[in-house]
């Protein structure tokens, strides 16, 4: 049997090209949403975008305050820490003059013999205005004299002593005009300064 289809075949639309551009392969229903959304922008996404950048700026705004805060106890904490530093330096003062004491008395520094010794030393024509004993073990003279050859001989004797272990030295000197009850004469100023190696000559150590 034959059948024969009297109909007109339909022919397929061809879209035309243009400047090259095969305008049937284009994305058109792509193209048509983006024309429409530039064209006719949607509204509740810009209220929706407004609405996220207000809740960004109270974040941002909550985080400025709180570096602020954070700055300013940072501040007061640094007060602190340098008063707890300046009293830790104090602690460690008191501990080492605390030491030095306990070892004066464990070793019985007293400066009696070495006073004594002093005190038979010193010529007629000297004397003292201070001495001092320090923590570290040293001993300053401050005074004047007649002359310059006391205040050597007064060295001399003392460092032949086994006190000064012969550290002994005249520090400063200088010569100054005195008057008393109309009469002038010259003084030597002097200050002698040294180590105390020991003591007590009966025991051995400082």
């Amino acid at each position: 049997m034959i059948e024969i289809n009297l109909l007109e075949k339909k022919s397929t639309f061809k879209a035309p090209v243009v400047l090259g551009v095969d305008l049937g392969k284009l994305p058109w229903k792509s193209l048509v949403i983006s024309y429409l959304l530039a064209t006719y922008p949607v509204t509740f996404l810009q209220e929706q975008l407004a609405e996220q950048k207000k809740i960004k700026d109270i974040e941002i705004q909550q985080l400025r305050s709180r570096l602020q805060k954070e700055k300013r106890d940072l501040k007061k904490n640094k007060g602190v820490k340098d008063q707890l530093t300046a009293f830790n330096q104090q602690i460690n003062k008191l501990k080492e003059r605390s030491a030095r004491v306990d070892k004066i008395i464990g070793i019985k520094t007293n400066p009696r013999y070495l006073l004594e010794k002093i005190a038979r030393s010193t010529p007629s024509d000297l004397w003292f205005d201070e001495l001092i004993l320090n923590d570290k073990d040293e001993v300053i003279i401050k005074g004047g004299s007649e002359s310059y050859q006391s205040i050597g001989g007064f060295i001399a004797s003392v460092n032949e002593s086994a006190f000064f272990g012969k550290s002994l030295q005249l520090k400063d000197s200088k010569t100054e005009e005195s008057n008393v009850r109309g009469v002038s004469f010259r003084q030597e100023k002097f200050v002698i300064q040294g180590n105390i190696e020991v003591y007590d000559p009966f025991i051995t150590g400082k």
